[in-house]
């Protein structure tokens, strides 16, 4: 894929679709290619986050604990928390297959934020926007428990 490709490919990417094609195409020229053999860790676990990664070419299967939750395919991100900050990886993620992906890491992401000051404003919207669904959610959960007498009551 070019430049292009991959920055239109990110932008199909929840995070970064209020983005404009100019920052996600310099995100995708400059973000650093690495690959995986398969069976090869991407991401692990609780493991410190310090890159998020964008598959290029290949597959992996991506685990929380022992439970496989899906397959990351070509123009899925792994780890994009790990673009704003020092966080722990919330899965592990392990090449199915070669795996060739972009690295974004935090250096990356702030200086194509501050160069281009509207795509760091899109994607902390789309993040906060996400932040307050996940609050909605939790406190539906939570007046639920406490209406409940007990969880069989669910």
């Amino acid at each position: 894929m070019g430049v292009r490709a991959d920055a239109e490919t990110l932008r199909r990417i929840p995070i970064f679709s209020q983005c404009e094609a100019v920052p996600l195409q310099v995100l995708a020229f400059a973000a650093e290619r690495e690959r995986f053999a398969g069976g090869q860790a991407i991401i692990t676990e609780n493991g410190n986050a310090r890159s998020a990664y964008f598959i290029l070419e290949g597959t992996a299967i991506v685990n929380r604990g022992p439970d496989i939750i899906g397959r990351a395919e070509p123009g899925s991100l792994l780890g994009e928390t790990a673009m704003l900050g020092s966080f722990h990886y919330a899965v592990s993620a392990t090449a199915e297959t070669e795996v060739m992906a972009a690295r974004i890491d935090t250096g990356l992401f702030q200086r194509v934020a501050r160069e281009y000051p509207e795509f760091g404003q899109a994607v902390l919207q789309v993040l906060s926007n996400r932040l307050n669904s996940s609050v909605r959610e939790f406190e539906e959960v939570r007046a639920k428990l406490a209406k409940a007498r007990s969880f069989s009551s669910l």
